[in-house]
């Protein structure tokens, strides 16, 4: 639904207050009422920038919020934009750990606690960092 800010530019006035509504009442906790005209007001902005000039996906967008200083009087389109640029693209690092876990507790390790299971998949996950560690100097 937050994909409607890659095209925001495109989009006509009413589809802008259309698609924001719709977003406003999914997100009715982080996104206030005054979101629906400040998508409105910030389509016009983004319209008076030069066509070379206007951005192309959604982390320019939050560039030229940041970069010109204009998050206090649109504080509820970057919360919007911030909101998708955090969530997860996909689950694979969440399966990712289910998979090491198979690693990790095999059949003649089926008596380890929870603790040490969730500590040695913690190793097994972050194997980039556990190859740097120096063991003469843990130890």
């Amino acid at each position: 639904m937050l994909l409607f800010f890659s095209n925001i530019i495109d989009l006509p006035v009413t589809e802008v207050r259309k698609k924001a509504t719709k977003l406003q009442s999914q997100y009715p906790e982080d996104l206030d009422g005054s979101f629906i005209n400040e998508c409105i007001h910030f389509h016009g902005y983004l319209k008076s920038f030069p066509r070379n000039v206007s951005p192309k996906s959604i982390l320019e967008l939050c560039k030229i919020i940041e970069d010109h200083n204009i998050a206090d009087v649109y504080p509820y389109v970057d919360i919007a934009l911030r909101m998708y640029l955090c969530c997860p693209v996909s689950n694979t690092s969440a399966e990712r750990s289910f998979s090491v876990l198979k690693r990790v507790k095999s059949y003649l390790r089926s008596s380890m606690n929870d603790n040490r299971l969730n500590n040695l998949a913690i190793l097994n996950i972050e194997c980039e960092i556990t190859k740097s560690i120096s063991y003469n100097e843990v130890i």
